[in-house]
């Protein structure tokens, strides 16, 4: 049946002739953790905004998030394109394909991504917006419960993936200034909010120097390598996690949580990522380098209000060229 205020009939499409390293459908997000359901979504939210925006897309419509590695995509209709996020090798028929701008794609045509050298993912965004599966009230793909997206699960070779109706439009002469888009490594400094769990010596154990991101590094979270002196306290109760906290688990090697992770945690979380800095976390790869900033609630606002004025601008100027082209 089909979703309300989508007409029936057949959906342009591509197929996908590789699959990249773990390519997944993912949007802003689902708000059903009172249900125990991770609220899941792009590992980076920057990139996916700036991408559909590119494409004249609303800020959540579903897009393909790669990793590390991307995919190799045959297209079997004419589509506005955009890709985002850390810089993956791309080319369209042969030609190098740019980041940060829309491409208008030719029925017919392949889209080659490789790898990157810097940061760990990037969003593809297709002008109307991925179909997929919806649950929770999104289209994200969560690959531990096996829902959402595509069959709720990464990308195989075969697959086939439609989007939806849009009015076709030219690509827009713009493209995304470097420090609009999310920085990625090697090395972070991320903005940090001490919780009341972090007691003196821990804050100064954590904010000493730099961590080195480990090889558990997935769409829950990334394991740091080196540890620092564990609190033990077996009588704390589980308590709600949110994307972006810090916990510290018996063994002392700190774990950043990303937009997978579980609900609930009983390991303690001194540090909470400020949340101008989180899309940060979704461009961790193994081997980059994180040190902590403390700062207090009013700098972490005030830094996120200025990234959301730059970001909005773009979204509104992106949006009246499209509504006047």
């Amino acid at each position: 049946m089909p979703e309300p205020g989508r007409e029936p009939g057949p959906r342009p499409g591509l197929e996908v002739l590789r699959p990249g390293l773990q390519t997944t459908v993912q949007d802003a997000g689902r708000r059903a953790a009172a249900l125990g359901v991770p609220g899941g979504g792009a590992a980076d939210p920057l990139s996916l905004r700036l991408a559909n925006a590119l494409v004249g897309n609303p800020p959540g419509a579903a897009a393909l998030e790669l990793t590390l590695s991307g995919p190799t995509l045959r297209f079997q209709a004419d589509a506005l394109a955009a890709l985002c996020g850390a810089p993956f090798a791309a080319s369209l028929d042969g030609q190098p394909f740019p980041l940060g701008r829309a491409v208008a794609v030719r029925a017919g045509q392949t889209l080659a991504t490789g790898a990157t050298a810097r940061g760990a993912r990037a969003t593809l965004a297709l002008r109307g917006g991925l179909d997929g599966e919806q649950a929770f009230g999104s289209r994200s793909t969560d690959l531990w419960a096996g829902f959402g997206g595509h069959a709720g699960r990464a990308l195989r070779a075969g697959d086939h993936l439609t989007w939806g109706d849009a009015s076709p439009a030219r690509p827009p002469r713009a493209f995304l200034a470097p420090g609009l888009q999310t920085a990625t490594g090697p090395v972070h400094v991320l903005r940090v909010l001490p919780t009341p769990e972090a007691a003196p010596p821990l804050l100064a154990a954590l904010t000493r120097g730099f961590f080195t991101v480990s090889a558990q590094a997935d769409r829950m979270g990334a394991r740091l390598s080196e540890g620092v002196p564990a609190p033990h306290d077996p009588a704390r109760v589980s308590l709600p996690n949110v994307p972006g906290a810090v916990q510290l688990p018996p063994g002392g090697q700190p774990i950043l949580l990303l937009p997978d992770a579980g609900t609930h945690g009983g390991y303690p979380t001194p540090l909470v990522v400020a949340s101008v800095d989180r899309p940060r976390l979704g461009q961790l790869r193994p081997g980059d380098r994180v040190a902590f900033r403390p700062v207090t609630l009013a700098q972490a606002l005030a830094a996120l209000r200025a990234q959301e004025r730059a970001i909005r601008g773009v979204e509104a100027a992106l949006r009246g060229w499209y509504k006047e082209a």
